[in-house]
């Protein structure tokens, strides 16, 4: 069923087309369809197209798909068909990853099983079967890939195993496993998890402990990386000339490349200075004048009036001089006089107040009144 929050509350003409929609009858069937884009400008990834069966070449020409041909197909299921029902346009999702695409795609292939069973099953098999055709996604989530496809490692199974059982062990035992580990195998994933361990334990806070295994491994990456530069930074200071051959004796493969990558240093951002925005009439109008002059090719005698008319307000600005308005209405004209810091839409609001029929001066005084006497800022 398509999702709506409970606290929205719909108006009569969302209610009524929602009405009608929901009385047509729904779809028997669908297809979902998966294409792939290779690199352009934008990274590769995979286009997954709902109802495909609606969608002709031309529709796929802004994603550059004109003549691309599906490389899996599977039928909708029921709860997807209910949700695109209320779909006024052609809907596609699109994964620049793996990871994403599969976990996005384990949903509904769960749900198609249940329909249909075993269709489920061999669709999830078969998209996996093709992440060795399609390369999308960052080096990390392309790496996490490769190692599910591989077989449980004695590093992976301990890593979850303390990660399920590890809050269970006292300070003791932690401090002999991480004692071991950094005399005898020297793990780094492990070293951190122990860490981790031994900290809640010593602090009297015990319970399961937060980290996932690609989190953990992610960790023991940064700690490696970061290890790697403070070390090729320190030798490439003490001595430039030779500093390959030095770096090379503990990293056979380095190279120019990574040397460049590791010695360059990422500056942060510089924050971006905030300003407040124009609100006032003078300088409202000055913006619009200034960009009359540089993005309109005008005459010389258009230029000249231009110029003219924003001296007159810059001047007027800096002498802090109020804002005259001059209305007539029924032969009888006053001049209504703002501060000269009184925002644009005020202005505008009077003009507009000022325009309308049959209106007068007592009720155009009264409005000026509100605006000039009132503690709001106007």
């Amino acid at each position: 069923m398509v999702k709506i929050k409970e606290s929205y509350v719909m108006s009569p003409r969302e209610k009524a087309e929602f009405d009608r929609l929901n009385a047509l009858p729904r779809k028997v069937s669908g297809r979902v369809d998966y294409c792939f884009k290779p690199q352009t400008k934008y990274p590769p990834r995979i286009y997954v197209y709902m109802h495909a069966e609606t969608w002709c070449d031309r529709n796929r020409r802004p994603m550059g798909l004109f003549y691309a041909v599906p490389f899996l197909s599977r039928p909708m299921n029921k709860e997807e068909i209910e949700y695109h029902h209320f779909d006024i346009r052609l809907c596609y999702h699109q994964y620049e990853d793996w990871v994403k695409l599969i976990y996005a795609e384990e949903q509904e292939a769960e749900e198609l099983e249940r329909e249909q069973p075993g269709i489920g099953t061999a669709f999830l098999e078969k998209l996996k079967s093709y992440q060795g055709f399609y390369t999308i996604g960052k080096k990390e989530s392309l790496l996490l890939v490769a190692k599910q496809q591989q077989p449980e490692s004695e590093e992976s199974r301990l890593i979850r195993e303390l990660i399920q059982n590890g809050h269970r062990y006292n300070a003791k035992e932690i401090g002999e496993k991480l004692k071991r580990e950094q005399n005898e195998e020297k793990r780094l994933p492990i070293l951190i998890l122990l860490r981790e361990l031994y900290k809640n334990t010593a602090s009297g806070q015990p319970g399961e402990i937060r980290l996932t295994p690609e989190a953990v491994e992610r960790k023991a990456f940064i700690s490696q990386e970061r290890t790697r530069k403070n070390f090729v930074r320190r030798v490439f200071k003490r001595n430039k000339l030779f500093a390959m051959e030095e770096i090379r004796c503990k990293y056979c493969d380095y190279n120019e490349e990574m040397l460049y990558a590791d010695l360059t240093v990422h500056h942060k951002k510089p924050k971006r200075k905030k300003c407040k925005p124009i609100t006032d009439l003078r300088r409202c109008q000055l913006e619009k004048l200034a960009d009359r002059l540089k993005t309109f090719n005008i005459n010389d005698k258009d230029y000249h009036n231009t110029c003219c008319r924003m001296v007159m307000l810059q001047n007027a600005h800096n002498h802090r001089l109020p804002i005259p308005l001059t209305v007539t209405l029924n032969k009888e004209t006053l001049i209504y006089s703002f501060h000269w810091r009184t925002r644009e839409s005020v202005v505008k609001s009077f003009v507009d107040l000022a325009n309308a029929k049959d209106m007068t001066h007592l009720v155009l005084g009264q409005r000026y009144k509100d605006i000039t006497g009132s503690s709001y800022s106007y």
